[in-house]
């Protein structure tokens, strides 16, 4: 494969989809009767409280009771998981076009740290003029829960490309997240550290770049 145009790997939060996970904890907080929002926050990174259930190691049921017990949560299944979904906002308008358009010049793949009550929310956004979702443009697609594992771990981008027989330098990933683009390149994939206010637009700069 030319190294011109090498496989494009793309994250999906804050990349293709806009997230304010804010939203999501200030949501929890309002349905507990403990937390507040910041505390909510300090509590799901210390203690790294999606992680097993993104990883594909609990269930939903599981993950519901364990997140009501963590953070003193009285809510349905339902009021659950639409807090627990709050940060997913509106895909990028164009998203579908532009993405269709790369599809055409790059072969393209995505690799997703989520869950599976995110994933059934964002799969069934219609975005293409057929009411197609954007997955439908990926030859691949690659999420963490289905994995067993999630970035930054190294094997998730080894795994990437064995089922891809890719050579590293020849997959470029778009990430916002520094520690998962700095676990990227430690694996020798050129990683893009992206800013989410303008991802469509950095990337496209990127891609012509790397083409001139």
């Amino acid at each position: 494969m030319s190294l011109s145009k090498p496989s494009l790997l793309f994250d999906l939060g804050n990349v293709l989809l806009p997230i304010d996970l804010n939203k999501t904890y200030q949501a929890f907080a309002d349905l507990s009767s403990k937390y507040s929002a910041e505390e909510v926050k300090e509590l799901t990174h210390s203690q790294s409280l999606w992680a097993a259930y993104e990883s594909g190691l609990q269930s939903d049921n599981e993950f519901r009771d364990y997140l009501r017990e963590s953070l003193d949560l009285s809510c349905t299944d339902g009021q659950f998981d639409q807090a627990f979904s709050s940060l997913l906002l509106d895909f990028h308008p164009g998203v579908y076009a532009w993405l269709e358009n790369l599809s055409h010049q790059y072969p393209l793949f995505l690799l997703s740290n989520t869950s599976a009550i995110h994933a059934q929310h964002f799969t069934q956004v219609p975005l293409g003029p057929k009411g197609e979702n954007l997955f439908s443009l990926f030859q691949k697609v690659y999420f963490s829960f289905d994995l067993g594992m999630i970035k930054p771990d190294e094997n998730i981008y080894h795994h990437v490309l064995q089922d891809l027989s890719l050579k590293p330098e020849n997959l470029v990933f778009f990430d916002d997240n520094f520690h998962n683009i700095e676990s990227a390149k430690r694996v020798g994939i050129d990683g893009v550290l992206i800013n989410p206010s303008c991802s469509l637009k950095q990337i496209d700069s990127y891609l012509l770049q790397l083409c001139s």
